[in-house]
């Protein structure tokens, strides 16, 4: 009896893992966080920095089920998302807001946005943004089909000016 219990047990949990690991995150999921470290000064530096602290972590890669499918709403979801999770911290999220607006116009309409975090830091000693997005571009496949949010960016913002200061993608 212990033997089919174990089984039966086993099972379960292996059966709930592999559905859980094909779910897609809740919105709660974005991550917002004020960083302790500055972000670099010099352009190496800071795509050096990004890269490191933000591609291939899981922070980003939870997100690698999204979709270009309806994007533009997933995008508007995710960034109100974002902007709640700051406000709910006291940190700026009104400039956060306003950031994520420039982030999703730098899309053209041509590539699929999704933003999944948002890190307050300084540069310089000024409070700045680095809000990191999952991309893709929709027309990579074939009409009708959906690509997978494979690829990661990092938009680094002035919170007082707006003014793009830092960038990082992969290729």
């Amino acid at each position: 009896m212990k033997t089919v219990l174990v089984i039966f047990l086993t099972a379960a949990c292996i059966s709930s893992v592999s559905y859980a690991a094909d779910e897609k995150p809740a919105l709660d999921a974005v991550v917002v966080k004020a960083l302790e470290k500055p972000l670099p000064s010099g352009k190496d530096k800071q795509e050096k920095f990004l890269w490191d602290s933000f591609a291939n972590k899981p922070d980003e890669m939870k997100f690698s089920s999204y979709t270009t499918e309806k994007w533009k709403e997933t995008y508007e979801a995710f960034a109100a998302a974002l902007v709640k999770k700051a406000d709910d911290q006291k940190l700026d999220s009104k400039s956060l807001c306003k950031a994520l607006d420039l982030v999703l116009k730098d899309s053209k309409n041509k590539i699929a946005y999704l933003p999944v975090g948002a890190y307050q830091t300084t540069l310089d000693g000024k409070p700045a943004w680095i809000v990191t997005v999952k991309w893709e571009y929709p027309s990579m496949g074939k009409t009708g089909e959906n690509i997978g949010l494979g690829h990661i960016r990092a938009f680094v913002f002035d919170q007082k000016t707006l003014k793009q200061v830092g960038f990082m993608t992969c290729k």
